[in-house]
Parts: structure tokens; C-alpha cells; sequence
């Protein structure tokens, strides 16, 4: 060894490490058929998972669906929420591609928008929320259309957004006219900052109202997907009066079942309004025009009358109606309110007193209507006479018949129509 030779000592390298077999990957094999079809199998049963296996049953109103997979498993999905008595959601929306990762995401987007479209009530709202979601938790090269809307059924008043769907339509009986659903959307999972748009649209007894996927497209053989459009909606107008929504989806179903497996998902929702908004029914039970502008409440409870009563009598003073009037008004709504709970409905609060109102310069009418058996008023003994002095029963109609100018009951009993004229004390 040398003068000026230095020992090594001999190691491992410091940037070398020891693999063990158990750390070595070895190379995924290609998957047999037999696997890929397994994959296949699991994907379209979460897809059919997600399909509602029954629509909401709502009175008036009319809906069917349809759900045909193509041969691959794809994204196309639906849903019709109640979100109460008065409000039921639309969902449709398309995720892009095909096979087994479309159909998680489209599963996955699922469950989000049903968990959002029961806690707001903006249709463009609940896309925000979803695509902040998608944004946050699916890849980039993933992306999904959609369409959301809510129609209160209290006055048949749809409202919607649009990111980027294929539109759906409104038919108009009366008309036979197409009425396009478009709003300003992009599609959800491609910008933070997403913009969607916000419409409303009210429709009317005998109207339709059809969302759809693209997939509808290719049974109609159009030179483009504008040609095959024109062609669908021509198609709709000649099939819709004479049919029902079930019978128009079946006869889609059955078409594209002599064409063969369709190409793409064809997923539809057909919806018809049978009868007038529950506001407008509403007015006819109260005996009122449906052109007349009445202001409609619902009340179930005592400690609901000061509010109702106070919509009338302000209205009577925005009028410049005598503050004796007004004082008399109030004292009659009070005891008829209280006549209408307690005795129409039994002090039943899951029932609903209603009561509408019209004021303007020259009467004012009130109607208020129960749900309960009714009654003959003029088996009301007279609370004058000295034999029903003691009793409890009449006094509050007895006051009523003396401070409202007019009084009227409908033949079952279980409706009061009241009229001030706006001259008289």
C-alpha cells in the first residue's frame, strides 16, 4: 500500500437499493375475453341500478320513459325526483365516450345530482354544484352534457339550464307548435368557472314536454345531426296528439327495435299536462275565474290566520278602504279561518284550509274553502233567540252575516265566499 494511499472501504452505492422480487410489478397480462366480459356484465348492472324502476305518480300529469343501451356500455342516464307535492325535477344528462369508465362516471354524477337536487331549487344551481364535483373528483378527458328542470305544479312554470344537452322540446297543442329549450351552458367538467343559464317557461293543459339523448338522433337517417333533428321533431308532431307518452316512447322503442341494436343509448322522457296548474284549479274550487287575479294561501294552523288575514287587509288599505271596513274585515276572516279549522277540518293540521282574495277600488271578495264534510248553514240556530243564548254554535257566523256585505256558501258547505264593498261601513 502506498505512502499516501487511502483505505476504502467497500459498501453498497448510496443510490443503489436492493429490490426484492416482492417489489418487482411484473406486466399486467392481457385480459381474456371471458374477463372483459365479466367487466362488461358488472358495468351495465350499476348502469341499471341507476335507472328508476317507477316514475312519481303525480295527478295531472302524464309521464313515461325510455332506456335502450347500446351494444357497448355507455353514459347516458335520467331520473324524475319529487322533490315535494308541488315540485317534480327533470334529470338527463350524457357522459362522453363508452364502456366500463363511462359507466362509473355516469353512476358517480348520479348520485350527485340527486343529492343536490333535493336541497336547492335552481336548476342552475345544481349544475354548479355538480361540476365543481366532477371538476374535483373525474379526470380531464371526461366530460358530461346535461339538462335539470323543476316544474312546480302550483302554476305548471318550468324552469331549467341547459350544459350543453341536446335540447328537449315543448310541444304546444293549441298551436302545434316546438318550443327549444335552449340555454347559454357549457358542459360540466371542463371549467371551473363554468357559466349556465337560467330559464322559465309555464305550460298549459294538453303541452308536452320530451328530453332526450343524441342517441334518438341515428334512427332518423338525416344528412347531419341537424337534418336527423328536423326529422325527429317532424316526427313527434305528426305522433303526439294521438298518442300518450308511454305509447309515443313504445313506438320509438319499437322502431329502433326493427332497426336492430342502436348504435348510442337512446334515453327520452315524455311528459303531458293533463290538466290546469293546481293555482288554476285551485281558483275554480274557490269559485273564481281562471283569469281572475287572485292571491292564493294555504293555512293548517291557528297561528297561520294573523299572517293570512294581514295579506287582505292590506291590501284594503292600499286601496284607501275605511278603517272601519278594515276593522270589520278582520274581525269576519278571523272567524271564519277558525270555523274552517276547527270545525271544517276537525282540528286536523295535516289538512289545509284555503283561502284566496281579490281586492281592487270597488269590492273586496275572500273564499275560503276546507277540506271537511261541509255543513248546512241554515240549520245554524239563531244565537238571538233566548233558547240559544247559552250555546256556543252560530255566533261566529252571526257576526259575519252583519259585517261582510255579502255571504255565500257553495251547496256542500265546506266553501265561504265573502264580498266588502269598498263604499260601504
Amino acid at each position: 500500500m502506498g505512502k499516501h494511499s487511502i483505505p476504502i472501504k467497500r459498501g453498497r452505492h448510496p443510490a443503489k437499493k436492493t429490490i426484492t422480487k416482492k417489489q418487482i410489478r411484473p406486466r399486467a397480462a392481457p385480459k381474456k375475453p371471458a374477463e372483459i366480459n365479466t367487466e362488461l356484465s358488472i358495468a351495465r348492472k350499476i348502469q341499471a341500478a341507476m335507472i328508476p324502476r317507477r316514475l312519481p305518480s303525480v295527478e295531472g300529469i302524464d309521464i313515461a320513459s325510455l332506456y335502450l343501451p347500446c351494444n357497448a356500455v355507455g353514459g347516458d342516464l335520467f331520473d324524475v325526483v319529487q322533490i315535494s307535492d308541488d315540485v317534480l325535477a327533470f334529470l338527463i344528462f350524457d357522459v362522453t365516450g363508452h364502456g366500463v369508465s363511462s359507466a362509473l362516471i355516469s353512476a358517480m354524477a348520479k348520485v350527485c345530482f340527486s343529492n343536490h337536487l333535493r336541497v336547492v331549487d335552481s336548476p342552475r344551481a345544481v349544475i354548479e354544484r355538480v361540476n365543481a364535483e366532477i371538476i374535483r373528483d373525474v379526470a380531464a378527458e371526461f366530460f358530461l352534457t346535461a339538462f335539470v328542470g323543476y316544474l312546480d305544479l302550483h302554476d305548471n312554470k318550468l324552469t331549467y339550464s341547459n350544459a350543453g344537452h341536446t335540447y328537449p322540446i315543448i310541444y304546444r297543442k293549441d298551436t302545434k307548435e316546438i318550443v327549444p329549450l335552449r340555454t347559454q351552458g357549457t358542459f360540466i367538467g371542463i371549467f371551473e368557472n363554468g357559466f349556465y343559464e337560467e330559464q322559465s317557461v309555464y305550460l298549459y293543459p294538453g303541452d308536452w314536454l320530451v328530453l332526450f339523448t343524441d342517441g334518438l338522433y341515428r334512427m332518423y337517417r338525416g344528412s347531419d345531426s341537424h337534418e336527423a333533428r328536423k326529422l325527429l321533431e317532424q316526427d313527434l308532431i305528426a305522433k303526439i296528439d294521438s298518442s300518450s307518452p308511454r305509447i309515443l316512447l313504445d313506438s320509438i322503442g319499437t322502431r329502433c327495435g326493427l332497426e336492430g341494436k342502436p348504435e348510442d343509448d337512446i334515453t327520452a322522457i315524455a311528459v303531458e299536462v293533463l290538466t290546469e296548474s293546481r293555482r288554476n284549479q285551485m281558483k275554480v274550487k274557490l269559485g273564481f275565474s281562471l283569469e281572475a287575479p287572485v292571491y292564493l294561501q294555504f293555512i293548517s294552523y291557528f297561528e297561520e290566520m294573523d299572517k293570512a288575514a294581514a295579506a287582505v287587509l292590506s291590501s284594503m288599505d292600499g286601496f284607501g278602504y275605511p278603517d272601519e271596513s278594515i276593522r270589520k274585515m278582520k274581525i269576519t276572516l278571523t272567524e271564519l279561518l277558525v270555523n274552517a279549522i276547527h270545525h271544517g277540518n276537525g282540528k286536523d293540521f295535516t289538512k289545509k284550509v284555503i283561502m284566496g282574495h281579490i281586492v281592487d277600488k270597488e269590492k273586496t271578495v275572500v273564499s275560503i274553502l276546507d277540506e271537511g264534510n261541509g255543513f248546512n248553514p241554515k240549520r245554524i240556530p239563531d244565537p238571538t233567540l233566548p233558547e240559544n243564548l247559552i250555546k256556543d254554535c252560530g255566533r261566529g257566523l252571526y257576526i259575519v252575516g252583519h259585517y261582510a256585505d255579502k255571504v255565500e256558501f257553495n251547496e256542500k258547505g265546506n266553501r265561504v265566499t265573502v264580498t266588502k264593498y269598498h263604499s260601504a261601513v
